[in-house]
């Protein structure tokens, strides 16, 4: 019977600790009950927020989020595992990373500066920086503070050495800047193209405007005002040795709750996406910037310009940035930022109407439950219709605005999409004969069918370049391999030679591109793999004179009309793969 009880016993405690992890204790105003913009009581917020983790238990590891007004903590809630595989739940000492909600550490900087008259937004940037700091700008028409904050400075997107593992490869900002200069491939003002390089520009203005780097601004400025003492923004975190330590402890999942090994990473460009902090310290921020009266600015004034439209959907009025703040459509506009790192989503919004805000942190990368479909019960259902009804749903193909379309990660930009009528917030836009819809955080724009035709047609032609090497090979082993069993000698093929390395070009060029796409999916440096795409150029150099080489062949040597079919088709697939290398911009490895 003891046994029994002892069981029984262990099987309960097992559950209460089950339980407790994903039901845990939660804390709101009590006393103060009031409706929140989605229509709940603030007294019933936390009953429902616990029911939506029950239900998402399955992909949950672990989450921190709170609601509150300018007053008071609405709801507090811990759940999950900061390190399942280590049994560490989640605390109010967890730490999570910000991603690219750390961007708001910017436009609140970059706010501050211009309270003080040291920074007009609407400024040639050129006169804040050194002398010929921008290389690759190829418009006259000037970059703004503005234009970085909207993302439409026009500046194409950046793959290499936005996350790394080696300390040693981070530089003082201003040099990681000049060292990865993306393109310029829109006019200022003309397309929304999210920009990490943008952000991180604006952040070293904060510094040459300032004269302090910009985590000890961000420091002096906003943590220490604000009374954070859990948060870190350096590049490693070394302004806040304890939030560096509690990193230690963090694990981070997919969003499907799958181990991410060894998964902190520096981000070099940091004031992009470093900021790491509790659950606490987050909300701490954003509920200074509910209030009309911010603790982080002077005046006023400031805060009211600093939730004015700096940018709209399309060719509608409705509000779609304000100085960096995405605008969503919930019950009532709503603004803030999401993030993504390599481990760590985290969400923050404000309904300036209602003044209820909400933060939520979670240490699975790409995170959509929590940081997206859990916002209604906060915000109330999303509502575009009713800000943009009857919309015409364009037609055509259409592809993001933030792509690469110069240097050796074009090809990263084949991918096309049609406009599906969908809940999400989107209008259509005509400006400088640029066809676009816009969403919020960027664009997609729309491609002409030729543009269309002409990748799909080079993209699939590759493919079968690829594929009839790959058969060609095949069938000539197979070949070797039936007349070494029957002893028979091989009979002489003039072309023969020819044509194998041909094939094998082939696929040396396609094991070029699948390391690449390993590599920079890896988060390996960039100089650690410059040199494969130099091979590229060697590559098509070698096809290039392969192929002449055959055609000289062809012409001189007299063969069956079933041989002469299958050179023709080696040569034409030789500069098709060429072809691909210089349209994609294979070969050009001294761009990022």
């Amino acid at each position: 019977m003891d046994t029994v009880r002892k069981v029984g016993w262990t099987l309960f405690v097992i559950m209460v600790t089950v339980v407790s992890l994903f039901r845990p204790s939660f804390a709101y105003a009590e006393g103060t009950e009031s409706t929140l913009p989605s229509g709940i009581s603030t007294d019933d917020i936390g009953q429902q927020i616990e029911e939506f983790i029950e239900e998402h238990r399955d992909t949950t590891v672990g989450m921190a989020v709170e609601v509150f007004d300018t007053q008071s903590v609405l709801y507090e809630n811990y759940a999950g595992y900061a390190n399942r595989e280590n049994g560490i739940v989640v605390t109010e000492d967890t730490v999570f990373e910000w991603g690219s909600a750390t961007k708001l550490l910017v436009w609140v900087s970059v706010m501050q500066l211009y309270e003080q008259g040291k920074l007009a937004p609407d400024q040639d940037i050129a006169i804040y920086l050194p002398e010929g700091f921008l290389t690759n700008l190829r418009y006259d028409t000037p970059v703004t503070m503005t234009h970085l904050m909207n993302h439409t400075a026009g500046f194409q997107e950046l793959y290499a050495d936005l996350f790394v593992k080696e300390e040693g490869a981070i530089l003082p900002l201003g040099e990681a800047l000049q060292s990865h200069e993306p393109a310029q491939i829109y006019e200022p003002g003309t397309v929304t193209a999210y920009s990490n390089w943008g952000v991180a520009l604006a952040g070293y203005i904060v510094e040459r405007v300032s004269g302090m780097e910009f985590s000890a601004y961000v420091r002096s400025h906003i943590f220490e005002p604000l009374g954070m003492q859990h948060s870190g923004v350096a590049a490693d975190l070394s302004d806040n040795e304890w939030v560096k330590e509690q990193r230690n402890n963090l694990a981070c999942y997919t969003a499907a709750g799958k181990l991410i090994p060894d998964c902190f990473y520096y981000i070099t460009l940091y004031p992009a996406g470093m900021c790491t902090s509790t659950l606490s310290d987050f909300a701490v921020f954003a509920k200074a910037l509910l209030q009309e009266d911010c603790p982080l600015f002077e005046q006023k004034d400031t805060w009211k310009q600093l939730f004015t439209p700096t940018d709209f959907y399309g060719d509608s009025q409705v509000p779609l940035n304000c100085h960096g703040f995405w605008v969503l459509p919930f019950a009532n506009l709503t603004y803030g930022h999401g993030g993504n790192t390599a481990g760590c989503s985290s969400y923050l919004l404000l309904d300036l109407t209602k003044q209820v805000g909400a933060v939520v942190m979670t240490n699975q990368s790409g995170e959509q439950v929590y940081n997206t479909d859990m916002m209604p019960l906060i915000f109330g259902e999303f509502q575009a219709d009713r800000y943009l009804p009857e919309q015409k749903t364009p037609k055509g193909m259409y592809r993001s605005a933030r792509v690469v379309r110069k240097g050796p990660f074009k090809a990263m930009s084949l991918s096309f999409q049609t406009i599906e009528d969908e809940e999400e917030m989107w209008a259509a836009g005509n400006q400088d004969g640029i066809e676009k819809v816009c969403y919020a955080y960027g664009d997609l724009l729309k491609v002409p069918t030729a543009t269309f035709g002409l990748e799909m047609g080079l993209f699939f032609l590759w493919v079968a370049a690829v594929g009839f090497s790959v058969i060609s090979l095949f069938v000539k082993w197979i070949r070797i391999l039936v007349r070494k069993i029957r002893h028979k000698e091989k009979p002489q093929i003039v072309l023969g030679k020819w044509s194998t390395g041909s094939a094998f070009l082939q696929l040396i060029a396609l094991g070029l591109l699948v390391a690449v796409i390993i590599q920079v999916s890896g988060y390996v440096l960039y100089r650690s793999y410059q040199w494969m795409f130099a091979g590229f150029g060697l590559v098509a150099l070698g096809m290039g004179l392969t192929a002449a080489y055959g055609i000289w062949k062809i012409k001189k040597y007299p063969s069956t009309k079933k041989r002469k079919a299958y050179n023709i088709c080696v040569v034409g697939l030789l500069l098709v793969t060429v072809v691909n290398i210089c349209y994609w911009n294979l070969f050009v490895f001294w761009m990022v």
